[in-house]
């Protein structure tokens, strides 16, 4: 199994992933999100926050970004980082898509179309992984 299929894997098991990116500040920006429900691949990976937020604010100044998740299970840890560029999805299909009905409580109008409701593309460059004290890059 190559390297990028191992982190293919992880990011299929994943349950909390930390998204990152530049502030405006210069510093990073980091946020715990929970993946969006589909998984499809490392190339682009989606999630859901709010267009108020500070992170989809600095997003849409610096598209700069970086994906983090990882499993442990007993004494071995795996771990997944993806260097990329991240966007606002403005199109309504795939923020249908991301919707989910537990996402209700937090919008006013309890849909997709709510002016709040924000998906975020993320489309990796390269990546690290880390298994059994070894780092390994990759190209995605």
């Amino acid at each position: 199994m190559t390297i990028k299929e191992k982190a293919e894997q992880l990011h299929k098991k994943a349950g909390t992933f930390f998204i990152t990116c530049v502030a405006a500040d210069g510093y990073p920006l980091v946020k715990a999100v929970v993946p969006g429900k589909y998984r499809d691949s490392l190339k682009e990976i989606y999630f859901c926050t709010n267009t108020s937020s500070k992170f989809a604010h600095e997003i849409s100044n610096n598209p700069k970004s970086c994906v983090y998740f990882f499993s442990k299970i007993l004494f071995s840890w795996k771990g997944c980082l993806l260097k990329g560029n991240m966007e606002i999805v403005s199109n309504m299909e795939i923020k249908k898509k991301y919707w989910q009905n537990i996402f209700k409580d937090a919008y006013p109008e309890k849909s997709y179309t709510d002016p709040d409701f924000c998906v975020l593309k993320f489309s990796a460059i390269s990546g690290r992984f880390y298994s059994n004290f070894k780092l390994e890059d990759f190209i995605v």
